[in-house]
């Protein structure tokens, strides 16, 4: 076999590898550790079993990204959901089971349990039940993979192809020979990557996919999770997180079985049907296999791959809104009368929480939106915590994790990921008139942070003017200001419903007006001189008819501004001098 790399035309000097061929079952990912986790005492590798059988108390998924976590996290969630899939549908047989069932219930007893650290029977016994689909290499049905997976030529590409540019910096940083290899546990993780984040772009033309031409798999779009907006509901152990993003459309299964890639039949080099393939829910999106792909190994290290096109995503995604831990966003371009057309919602990579706030928070009937401008949908799981909250089932803050991927031209490459944490009060979320004026609260925050933000960007131009040179907006002292207050952004939004509304957000104005003003005096110390004297413009050839504009004029325009969009923090100050 030679080892070349075909995607995106980034070939590889080409040589001959060999390949241990698999003639029995090898790593099993229910019994070997493979998953980085986050304990208390540090990080420790754990198999799948671990988490769930007691003998480990990880706080979270910690791997070689945030991506990846995700990813890893994503598998872990679609066993928990049809593990209690199925005991739950053999206890509900009945329509006296079905009526006397009480999901609220069902989660307070799961949080407990988790919370506790008990053995979870229900998954160990679903485990057992399905372990010989998680061996990493098998003769017929490796995980995630396609045993005979080929190219006409017998092609597959180095390991790195496993990692995406992103982590480029990471996988250099390995020594040696270590950049050619990945160890069984590393490619676990890199696999499931891979099905959940892979970019577009040309292919290795796998023999048997009817689809491949002249040698060639032609772009099918990013990997599913790559289309989205992670959103995570972190809590305080593993266990604890896999119950808060359960829904109850996870596991309540009703019409079309939701089955994971290993509940169905092992994958060919073809895509799982004809034509379009529609994801059939939570779990099945959550393994989407949009890949296939073959491992090849020399004794105890993964030396080469092969990835090549698999299952595509229907029309770009569109109305795909089956998935319970991403936003959705509308679409008014792609929607017609009687047909609304809405699209899984990543994350902004610039930027990130201040575009966020929309996604995660707005309900339908929110101020800003009509039928020509629908809301965005918030994360199902956001959605479904704010309702235990009404039953008491849940309660405070919850800490949520975003992630997401950004694409390059044609997403046929990896430019940046982005992940972002913030606590947002579960009365923010809710559907009453004092969780609706939270919102607002919230949302009028981040709009005139945005204002005070563009209202620097503008004064730093005017000062390029004062100093002799032309305008240009200070795009470098808007984002340092966005970069200065969101942390302290952050913070305040935890507190958000803790004290009186108005005060509250006279708070936050007060520390909106201290930063740009102490930004703005560093822009001035740094403009020199001239800018201190100013020059006239707009004169006619007389040299009349013009106006100065100097650091002074330039501060004296951006303090009115301020005043203006900060007018609450304005009428206290006139309320404090009228008494």
């Amino acid at each position: 076999m030679k080892t070349t790399d075909n995607d995106n035309g980034n070939l590889r000097k080409e040589q001959e590898v060999s390949h241990t061929v698999e003639t029995e079952p090898r790593f099993n990912l229910i019994d070997e550790p493979w998953m980085c986790c986050r304990t208390a005492e540090g990080t420790q590798t754990l198999s799948i079993r671990d988490v769930f059988d007691g003998s480990a108390s990880p706080i979270s998924v910690l791997g070689d990204s945030p991506t990846q976590d995700y990813a890893v996290l994503r598998v872990l969630l679609a066993i928990y959901w049809r593990a209690h899939h199925h005991a739950l549908e053999k206890h509900m047989s009945t329509r006296r089971e079905r009526e006397a069932f009480s999901w609220p219930d069902w989660v307070e007893d799961q949080l407990i349990d988790a919370t506790s650290g008990s053995r979870d029977e229900v998954v160990l016994d679903y485990l057992e039940s399905v372990k010989d689909r998680f061996y990493l290499f098998h003769p017929t049905q490796p995980f995630m993979q396609v045993s005979d997976l080929h190219t006409r030529k017998n092609e597959a590409t180095t390991v790195n192809r496993l990692i995406p540019e992103a982590e480029h910096s990471y996988f250099s940083m390995r020594a040696g020979s270590g950049q050619e290899k990945l160890d069984f546990a590393e490619a676990a993780r890199w696999l499931i990557h891979t099905h959940a984040w892979d970019y577009s772009g040309i292919k290795s033309g796998a023999v048997g996919d009817p689809r491949v031409k002249g040698g060639k798999g032609y772009p099918i779009g990013t990997g599913w999770t790559g289309m989205t907006g992670g959103t995570v509901v972190c809590g305080a152990t593993l266990r604890e997180t896999l119950v808060l993003n359960t829904t109850p459309e996870a596991v309540l299964e009703v019409g079309t079985p939701d089955l994971p890639v290993w509940e169905r039949k092992p994958d060919t080099a073809a895509q799982r049907a004809t034509g379009d393939l529609v994801p059939t829910g939570p779990v099945d999106l959550a393994t989407w296999q949009s890949r296939r792909v073959r491992l090849f190994r020399e004794g105890t290290a993964v030396t080469s791959v092969l990835v090549s096109n698999g299952d595509r995503i229907p029309d770009a995604g569109k109305n795909i809104m089956l998935d319970p831990m991403t936003p959705y966003r509308y679409s008014p371009n792609q929607s017609k009368k009687g047909h609304v057309a809405y699209y899984a919602k990543p994350y902004d990579t610039s930027r990130t929480m201040w575009r966020a706030i929309d996604p995660l928070l707005v309900l339908d009937g929110d101020p800003g939106f009509s039928e020509k401008k629908k809301a965005p949908r918030r994360p199902a799981t956001l959605s479904h915590l704010a309702t235990l909250a009404d039953d008491g089932v849940v309660e405070g803050i919850l800490d949520v994790s975003v992630v997401s991927m950004e694409y390059g031209a044609q997403s046929s490459s990896v430019s940046t990921i982005v992940s972002a944490s913030v606590g947002i009060p579960l009365d923010v979320l809710r559907s009453n008139q004092m969780s609706d004026a939270l919102r607002q609260d919230i949302r009028d925050a981040a709009a005139r942070t945005e204002q005070i933000a563009t209202a620097l960007g503008s004064f730093a131009g005017n000062l390029l003017v004062a100093s002799g040179g032309d305008y240009e907006f200070g795009a470098d002292a808007a984002d340092r200001f966005y970069a200065d207050m969101e942390p302290r952004f952050i913070e305040w939004i935890r507190r958000v419903g803790t004290a009186d509304s108005d005060t509250h957000v006279v708070a936050w104005q007060k520390i909106l007006k201290e930063q740009v003003f102490a930004i703005a005096e560093e822009l001035v110390r740094s403009a020199g001189p001239r800018a201190l004297i100013g020059r006239t413009i707009g004169a006619d050839d007389s040299g009349s008819g013009g106006r100065i504009i100097s650091a002074a004029t330039a501060y004296d325009g951006l303090r009115r501004k301020v005043a203006d969009i900060l007018n609450l923090l304005s009428n206290e100050q006139k309320t404090r001098r009228d008494q």
